[in-house]
């Protein structure tokens, strides 16, 4: 099995380096060839010198850099297009999923899936991100008809294929595109298994990923997802 494995790097400079470690020990006793890319989305920290540095020790280690901080969307993005091998995994660069769980996406991959989607048992987070997760979420599932228990869990894999042909209908700067590539490949077949993974702490700093303009971005997303989607259908 060939995996293509990548994480945002954006102010964390403690974690690239043991993150990085961690998967490639992983990957080496999972897989049959593997990569890791650190895709640096313009980090005003070190996280992207870490990460060239261990590009340049371990060649299995790739480290991409934006020429300026383009969101979380555009990391997924690129994560997706650089990638090389017939699956293609990802999670937060902030070691809140435990990537040593990674086995049982991959073997969920060798047992007939095309999307392994990862969905937390419990959230380390505090009320406000627990709620507004439990509402984007509920909204995907009602205005896409998408089946995701937990469309912002960062940590999946994905056969290339979900992939074939796929130009996102925005430029995202959140997670959504994923929903919409989900949407596109679930009509055309492809098979979602979802299973649980555990969430821990942040151990270093804090999440910058909820405000409340992002949560009005997402709501947005849904709101165009479900006219795009299922009403116009020209999400195909």
């Amino acid at each position: 099995m060939e995996i293509s494995f990548f994480f945002p790097a954006y102010r964390d400079e403690a974690t690239v380096e043991p993150l990085a470690r961690a998967l490639d020990e992983v990957l080496c006793v999972n897989s049959d060839v593997h990569e890791i890319l650190i895709v640096d989305d313009d980090s005003p920290d070190s996280s992207g010198q870490i990460a060239d540095r261990l590009a340049a020790e371990n060649p299995r280690i790739r480290s991409i850099h934006h020429a300026r901080n383009f969101g979380y969307g555009r990391v997924l993005l690129t994560g997706i297009r650089e990638s090389r091998f017939e699956w293609i995994g990802f999670t937060d660069g902030d070691m809140q999923y435990d990537v040593r769980e990674l086995p049982n996406l991959i073997a969920a991959a060798r047992s007939g899936a095309d999307i392994v989607a990862g969905y937390k048992t419990s959230r380390a987070d505090g009320l406000k991100r627990r709620v507004s997760s439990y509402a984007y979420n509920s909204a995907i599932r009602l205005l896409t008809g998408l089946d995701l228990h937990d469309a912002d869990c960062a940590f999946k894999l994905m056969h290339r294929s979900v992939f074939e042909d796929f130009i996102p209908s925005t430029d995202y700067k959140e997670a959504f595109l994923l929903v919409e590539a989900f949407y596109k490949a679930a009509r055309r077949g492809a098979r979602i298994v979802q299973l649980p993974v555990s969430h821990r702490p942040r151990p270093h700093g804090e999440s910058s990923c909820f405000s409340l303009t992002t949560a009005r971005r997402m709501a947005w997303y849904a709101l165009r997802g479900a006219v795009h989607g299922r009403l116009l259908g020209s999400w195909r």
